[in-house]
Formats: structure tokens, sequence, C-alpha cells
């Protein structure tokens, strides 16, 4: 489906990282009719599904300790959330793909320097703050693996010289579930599954996010180059009635399009907020009582965790954010226009115009809240609030 859209030299720049990336597990939305495509999909939500079992029945257990419980139930937090991201993937597909055909329009067909710089700009943006996703997701996947790694072998190395036998760290806390293998073969099996299942969790995750910021910013930048638009209107030869009607059709496109926008991933973010804060609330707490003990390599993990969290939950609120004031600032734009010019009848017209352009398109979680850098303050201040009360609790 991909392959029946033309793309120019920018356009690769812009979505082959995510053609590549999100591809790996089928999440690409161009290839959503590509059997294989569906055929890795498939094999993502059964990897994830198992991630999320074998972590519900090593919480349930807790057969070796309470860290690893509380490690399980932050991963079985983490896999709900990339079960969802996989599924309505397949649910709002067809939203994602009009979004993907404008962008690849967009770049196709820009029209002047000045718009394209404005692109480039807003691309940037979008490929900064998916970098950061990444580069979040990849961290992971580094500590999960380095601290797999010095476990097994400080643990080898110490039990040789007693000449005794041990269990192997696994990369995830299942010692309930596999604990009971001892083979090398079982062992390899084990930990080749437990990294096929972080690697999914980890593009399900940040790869997805990063794809979300990178379709904001692009609406941004457009709503940017019409805002330009509506500024330099009476500026060109032809009649400005012909512009302006140009003009407002490209508007009303635009607020379309974040309808989609706002519909695709509204979901996504209502679970992504609730996992966010659940798990602030938790590793919070984890913080406080490893402050208390003097565990300071604990403490350091639950405060990377704590900001990594915060991190991905503020640029979430930064997309949101900017579009609203991008969509708001339109009518600011169209004031700026050389209104005084116009004929009386398009003057009338004039204000009506602002009145709809004055309302600001907004991401919302779930219809319920929308995101913007409000929401991520108050999230601040509840969680501050929250570990405050938490503080004075453990003290007494």
């Amino acid at each position: 489906m991909g392959s029946s859209t033309d793309w120019n030299t920018d356009t690769p720049h812009i979505l082959k990282f995510y053609k590549n990336l999100l591809g790996i597990i089928g999440l690409w939305v161009l290839d959503d009719k590509n059997v294989f495509s569906r055929i890795r999909w498939f094999i993502s939500t059964i990897v994830e599904m198992s991630t999320l079992i074998t972590m519900s029945l090593e919480m349930i257990r807790h057969c070796n300790g309470h860290e690893d419980a509380m490690d399980a139930f932050l991963l079985c937090l983490s896999s709900i959330t990339s079960m969802v991201k996989l599924l309505l993937h397949r649910v709002y597909w067809r939203q994602k793909f009009i979004l993907m055909e404008s962008v690849i329009h967009d770049w196709t067909y820009v029209k002047n320097s000045h718009s394209r710089d404005i692109m480039i700009k807003y691309a940037r943006i979008g490929k900064l703050g998916s970098s950061i996703f990444l580069y979040i997701g990849y961290a992971s996947i580094i500590f999960v693996v380095s601290t797999f790694v010095f476990a097994n072998i400080d643990l080898s190395s110490e039990k040789q010289i007693f000449n005794e036998t041990y269990q192997r760290k696994l990369m995830l806390a299942t010692y309930c579930v596999f604990g009971k293998y001892t083979s090398s073969f079982a062992n390899s099996a084990i930990e080749a599954l437990q990294f096929v299942q972080i690697v999914v969790n980890v593009i399900s995750q940040c790869g997805n996010d990063g794809f979300f910021f990178d379709l904001t910013m692009h609406m941004c930048g457009q709503f940017a180059i019409l805002q330009m638009n509506f500024t330099e209107l009476g500026c060109e030869e032809f009649s400005y009635r012909t512009k302006l009607n140009i003009l407002l059709k490209r508007h009303y496109h635009l607020i379309y399009l974040s309808h989609y926008l706002e519909r695709a991933f509204t979901l996504v973010i209502l679970a992504q907020l609730l996992m966010s804060v659940l798990v602030l609330c938790v590793e919070g707490f984890l913080l406080l009582l490893s402050l208390e003990i003097n565990d300071t390599f604990a403490a350091a993990k639950h405060s990377i965790y704590i900001v990594a969290l915060l991190v991905q939950l503020f640029l979430y609120c930064l997309a949101g954010q900017t579009l609203e004031f991008q969509s708001e600032e339109l009518a600011y734009a169209i004031y700026k226009s050389p209104w005084y010019t116009f004929d009386l009848s398009m003057m009338k017209n004039l204000p009506l115009i602002i009145l709809r352009a004055v309302n600001p398109q907004q991401l919302t979680a779930g219809k319920f809240v929308a995101i913007n850098l409000m929401t991520f303050k108050e999230i601040l201040k509840a969680s501050a609030s929250y570990l405050s009360v938490l503080r004075v609790m453990i003290k007494t």
C-alpha cells in the first residue's frame, strides 16, 4: 500500500527510520495490509502477551522476595501499556494511514522554500523528541542486559571458588515460572525469549511514542505554514478572495486531520497517562524506602526510572501543548492579515473565520483530560503531594 505513494528526496529522511523500526513488529502503517507485516504484528502481540502472563504469575506467587515481585508488577504495567498500543494499532490503522498519506503529500508537494523551512524546523523538533523516546528505550535494554551479564559473572565466580552450583540470574524476574529449569539449553531458551520480550516492549512503547510525537510536530508545522499564508494574504497578484478560499479549505482539512490524530491516539495516551501516574507513585514509594534503609543502588535505579517516566510524560504533554498553541495562534494570524483591504462582504465573514480558529485543536487522554503542560504541572503537584505524605508516614 505504501508503494503506491510517491516519495520525494525529503520524505525518506522523515519516514524511513520509522518504516524500518516499526516494521520489525508490524506497526508500520503503510505496510498494514501486507501479510508478513500482519504476521510480525501477531507474533509481537503473542510475545507481549507472554510477558504479561509470566509477570502476572511472578507477581502473584512472589516466591523470590518482595523486590522481585515489585519489579514484576512494574513490568506487568509496562506490558499492559505495550499490549494496548499493539492492539489499538489495528483498531485505528485507517486514521493513521490517512495521516501518513497527508504527511507524504505535504513533503512531496511543498510549495515554496519558506514552507519547506518551517516543515524542516518542526521535523527536527519531532526527530529530537522521538530520539529521546528511543534513547530511553535503548538505555533500558542496555541496563537490563548489562545487569544480567555482570550478575551472572559475579555469581559464577563466587560459586566456583566454593565448588558450588548456582542458579543463573534472569533478565526479567520470572524465577517462580522458570526457576525450576536448570539445564543450559533451557536457560539459553529462556534468556533468548526474555531478550525478545524486552525488545518488543521497547519498540512498541518508545517507537510508537516517537512516531506519535513526530506526527504531531508535522501537524504543528502545517498550522505554522497556514499562519504564514494568512499573514501574507493579499501580497500575491491573483485575487485575495481566491487565495482566502484556498486557505479556508486548508484550515478545514487540518482540523479534519487533527481530529483523526486525536482519535487514533487518545486511548493510547490514556493508557500511557494511567500507567505513568501509577508507576510514579510506586517508584516514589520504593525510592523513599530505599533512602530510608540507605540502599544507594536501589535509590539510584528508582530515581532514574522516575526521571525517564517524567521525560516521557513531558514529551506527550509538550506535543499536545504545541498543537494547541499553533492551532490557536491561527486566529491572531488571520487578524494580522491585510483584512482592511478586503471588500465589505469579506470583512463580515472574517469574525466567523476567527471564531472557528480561536478554538484550539487538543489532544486528550480518552476524551477525559487535555494533554498539555498544565496537565503535566498538575501531575507533578499531585505526585509531590503524594510523596510528601508517604515520607511523613514512613518516618513516623
